[in-house]
């Protein structure tokens, strides 16, 4: 009789082994190869499902549309999966757009963000019936010309910037001490709001362009749920004075954007601006070593690295995806509503990312070596053959992924060790962390790893970037194949001049 623990939807230990879905993980690592991304359908089907119900379910005055950002995972395949399930989806390029109107998606639910749109990218939107979400202030003049042109209409909304100045504890998106306030402030996106009164009646003039209401995203600053009280009662105050602002002007429809925390939440856990303090507090130590000599000095420091510096996952889950759509919906409402706003009938739009796509991936990596050092400071290295360039939400969000020996799952932590990658830089992916005893072959599977990793992996010390393997049931199939190091070098031209000295491979 199989002995099975369940972790969440997707992911259940059984019998010592990882599974995701029905799948072992050491034996997806067997089959296709090592470091491996491997994605859940069921938890990505579970997921969209879960934020369309949810807002559906509060927001009761008009329709709800589910666009998932792109940008966090631009597979083919898992927007095929969400296409298929009515979604509509945020993207912000060119080569996204094309992504997503390959999967056949109904154009009018996708937001087309950005700033820096070429006449030629707003030419393409215009043309594909998408709706276009407007960030500069030329912009409206040059989308009404080109739809002119194409004797058709544009549908736009303004992405705009509230201003949050109850919103003072630390972003998460920095390891700067600034607020989030201070953060939304700094980020580029959104028609600055001094410009958006005249901007908004010069539109509403406008031939060929259709005004269909609003736009904000403020990202993941704070995964609580007082961060989203902030946010919507701003943003829903600036839609209403807009609104007046145009002459009684009523929104279609209102994008909130997304932010939303995936539940095991491992963004900005590093601890990197705790670690300034500690450091600061552990200068003197190091100077120990000069001062009462190599052993006495290096125990001390050993002691301190050992007892203050181990880093722990987090274990604080993030709010359910129900709790957001209560908060969001309820405190939006009642700031349009008490700012003498109508509600009914306006269709409500969400962008989630990491929160719909983090939990449904994982990445996979087996284990090189394991170095141990005893003097002068005990340390232990376990060397993997993945990579912090694969692991973008390392160096991007700060990210302390949990992690489970995918061939230990029931072995106890024994030790502190760095998880390391296989590239020449520091590639510390799980620092001073707390694992098993391991060696050579075993596979390691952080989790989370469904968003923003391997879109945004790179090829450091030409490192062919990994497979990706869609799971669903006890299947699994191949969904973006592992580069070559052919392909590494696919892009380079070798000047014509240097090719009397190029070495015959």
């Amino acid at each position: 009789m199989k002995a099975t623990t369940k972790i969440d939807r997707c992911l259940s230990r059984r019998n010592g082994h990882l599974f995701i879905e029905d799948c072992d993980a050491v034996a997806l690592v067997q089959q296709f190869g090592s470091p491996l991304y491997a994605v859940s359908e069921q938890q990505l089907r579970g997921n969209y499902r879960a934020f369309r119900d949810a807002f559906s379910h509060y927001w009761t005055e008009g329709p709800v549309q589910i666009l998932p950002a792109m940008k966090a995972n631009w597979i083919l395949a898992t927007r095929q999966i969400l296409t298929d399930e009515g979604a509509g989806a945020d993207i912000y390029s060119a080569g996204e757009l094309h992504g997503v109107l390959r999967t056949g998606i109904n154009p009018e639910l996708v937001s087309v963000n950005g700033g820096g749109k070429s006449d030629e990218m707003l030419r393409q939107c215009i043309q594909a019936g998408v709706r276009i979400t407007v960030e500069d202030v030329d912009e409206p003049a040059r989308i009404d010309r080109i739809a002119g042109e194409l004797n058709t209409t544009a549908r736009i909304r303004f992405r705009v910037r509230p201003s949050f100045p109850g919103l003072w504890r630390l972003t998460d998106f920095s390891q700067e001490f600034a607020s989030i306030d201070l953060g939304t402030q700094i980020y580029k996106s959104g028609v600055p709001q001094e410009h958006l009164a005249q901007l908004g009646r010069d539109v509403l003039k406008m031939k060929h362009v259709e005004l269909t209401g609003f736009h904000f995203h403020g990202g993941r600053h704070h995964a609580s749920l007082w961060y989203w009280t902030g946010v919507v009662t701003e943003y829903g105050r600036l839609i209403a004075e807009m609104s007046r602002a145009w002459g009684g002007y009523r929104p279609r429809e209102i994008d909130i954007g997304g932010g939303f925390a995936s539940h095991r939440d491992p963004m900005n856990k590093l601890g990197l601006r705790a670690d300034v303090v500690k450091t600061c507090l552990s200068w003197p130590l190091q100077l120990v070593v000069k001062l009462l000599g190599r052993q006495p000095g290096y125990f001390l420091l050993g002691q301190y690295l050992k007892h203050a510096a181990q880093k722990k996952p987090n274990t604080r889950p993030a709010p359910a995806i129900r709790d957001y759509a209560r908060i969001t919906v309820t405190h939006l409402r009642k700031a349009l509503q008490e700012n003498g706003m109508d509600t009914g009938g306006i269709t409500l739009q969400v962008e989630p990312g990491r929160a719909l796509y983090g939990d449904a991936g994982i990445h996979l990596t087996r284990v090189k070596s394991v170095k141990r050092q005893s003097r002068p400071l005990p340390l232990n290295w376990i060397l993997t053959d993945t990579s912090q360039y694969f692991m973008s939400t390392v160096n991007m969000d700060f990210s302390l992924n949990d992690f489970i020996v995918a061939n230990k799952t029931d072995a106890p932590a024994v030790q502190l060790a760095d998880v390391v990658g296989q590239s020449c830089a520091g590639d510390r992916i799980l620092p001073f962390v707390k694992v098993p005893e391991l060696a050579p072959g075993d596979t390691i599977a952080l989790l989370d790893a469904g968003a923003y990793l391997e879109v945004a992996s790179s090829n450091f010390n030409a490192l062919p970037r990994p497979a990706t393997v869609l799971v669903n049931g006890d299947t699994a199939e191949l969904i973006r194949r592992a580069e070559t190091i052919e392909d590494l070098y696919s892009r380079d031209v070798l000047p014509r001049r240097l090719e009397a000295g190029r070495v015959a491979a």
